[in-house]
């Protein structure tokens, strides 16, 4: 027996540690890998002898791994990694401060827990980032904090992000000059997507185009310029084909489309702190919201045109706390498709807290949505929060905030360049090193200076100022420019669209 033990005794020693060595070796063995102009292939991606492209770095990488990219253009890859949650992920990041360029980026099959972070992505047909899955689902990946581009010459031949599947997140992009900005498509409908803090703009197509989802979260958004396309105009926020299911809309700002800034159908949705607000005089309704068992408050929404509808709702939605205004029209309420006044509509039990009055926002013209201190908006929400996108409401046991995205001003824009300064105007929560990027629509870099922390460009107030030439002196042309602001205290980016006209 005492043999036995001996035996029992000496296997435990040898196995234990093993067991041990087993259990952390995924997270031993997370890896950091660099890709730059200057690399190669054959090198081992380390810093000092980084890779030439993305595509070894994603043929090589398991979960946990890490790859900076370095300053340059590269082409798009295809991404097969696979991470186990979002605590170990693979990520693919462009390294901080650096301006990382890169074409399409395709999801195979299986591609799941994916992070894409900090990058200018530019596809002239297909979309930028494809998440759609086609031949087997691609689930919970990160695409962040990128700018997306398709062709400023060609709008709707390229698209922002298609995806299907489960979990993705897409947080803190711009997206311009393309087709539909989100757009669900493949054989595996969305489930759970969270989009949230993103601006798109100068779309051709919707927004975001949801087709078949369920719980999905829109949170936070601003959407504006989106344009027609074959068969229907633009759409801010389109949540309206393949039936839908309790999506939340909430804290986004939505404006100058040219059709709907949202449109619903489906069931279950909870629309709550959105601030909508129409320029097209030709679009019959702002919010145009169909289905069943909605849940619709605390929003804003704001138009004007006699016999024009600010929003239109069914007869069974939970509806309060909203200030629906045309300073043209009393009957700008739709309920069951018979316009009617507010009054009316109470009548009917349906928005007793609702008002219909001026929201009295900071500078309509100028599309800042932050109410005045009179206006009736503020406390007016239920609970007492603040109606519309700067407010918070409750849905689903989630508050939600619109996030206070830093906001970027130029002044005058547009600017007559070579002969006047346009000052580009940005608040820091505190002093930060900036670096100032201006390209034109074909992403090529124009124009680049570097502020450090409490000097001008990387205090808490910054005015900067531009003179439209260029590195080499040159008047830049006439057109759109993008200015992208690197925070490194904060490790973000954010981007201003400055126009030039001589």
């Amino acid at each position: 027996m005492s043999h036995y033990k001996k035996l029992l005794k000496c296997l435990l020693l040898f196995c234990l540690p093993l067991m041990f060595l087993f259990c952390i070796w995924p997270f031993a063995q997370a890896a950091t890998y660099y890709v730059a102009e200057n690399g190669s292939d054959s090198n081992p991606g380390t810093e000092t002898r980084p890779w030439l492209t993305i595509q070894k770095a994603a043929n090589t990488m398991v979960a946990g791994d890490t790859v900076y990219v370095r300053e340059g253009t590269y082409s798009g890859f295809e991404v097969r990694t696979v991470g186990t949650s979002f605590d170990n992920l693979v990520s693919y990041l462009a390294y901080p401060g650096d301006t990382v360029k890169l074409g399409r980026i395709y999801f195979w099959p299986g591609a799941n827990y994916n992070k894409i972070d900090g990058f200018i992505i530019q596809s002239y047909s297909g979309g930028c980032v494809d998440l759609e899955g086609t031949g087997g689902a691609v689930n919970y990946n990160i695409i962040s904090n990128n700018l997306l581009i398709g062709d400023p010459d060609n709008w709707g031949v390229s698209g922002g992000i298609g995806y299907g599947g489960k979990g993705h997140i897409f947080e803190g992009n711009e997206i311009c000059w393309s087709g539909p900005a989100f757009h669900p498509g493949g054989p595996n409908p969305p489930d759970g997507t969270l989009i949230k803090n993103n601006i798109v703009h100068d779309i051709m197509g919707h927004g975001f185009a949801g087709v078949g989802g369920k719980n999905e979260k829109i949170i936070g958004n601003i959407i504006y310029n989106c344009h027609g396309t074959i068969p229907e105009p633009g759409t801010g926020i389109f949540l309206a084909t393949g039936s839908p299911e309790n999506a939340l809309i909430g804290g986004n700002i939505v404006y100058g489309c040219e059709s709907n800034e949202i449109a619903v159908e489906g069931s279950g949705h909870t629309i709550i702190n959105n601030t909508c607000y129409t320029t097209n005089p030709s679009v019959s309704r702002t919010c145009n919201l169909s289905g069943s068992n909605l849940t619709v408050k605390n929003n804003i929404g704001y138009r004007t045109g006699v016999g024009k509808i600010v929003v239109s709702l069914p007869s069974d939605a939970v509806t309060d706390y909203n200030d629906w205004f045309n300073p043209d029209e009393a009957k700008c309420i739709s309920r069951s498709y018979e316009p009617m006044t507010l009054s009316k509509y109470q009548t009917y039990g349906q928005g007793a807290h609702s008002i219909s009055q001026d929201p009295k926002f900071v500078n309509l013209a100028g599309h800042d949505f932050h109410l005045r201190p009179d206006s009736p908006c503020i406390g007016a929400g239920e609970n007492g929060v603040d109606m519309g996108a700067y407010g918070a409401g409750e849905g689903e046991g989630e508050t939600i905030l619109r996030g206070e995205q830093i906001k970027v001003l130029n002044r005058p824009n547009p600017f007559s360049a070579g002969k006047e300064n346009t000052l580009i105007e940005y608040n820091l929560e505190q002093p930060s090193n900036v670096i100032i990027t201006i390209y034109d629509l074909l992403s090529q870099e124009v124009w680049r200076k570097s502020y450090k922390a409490g000097e001008n460009g990387g205090r808490k107030v910054n005015s900067v100022p531009w003179d439209g030439r260029n590195l080499s002196g040159e008047v830049v042309a006439n057109g759109g420019y993008i200015c992208r602001i690197w925070i490194e205290r904060e490790n973000k980016y954010v981007v201003r669209k400055i126009a030039v006209a001589k």
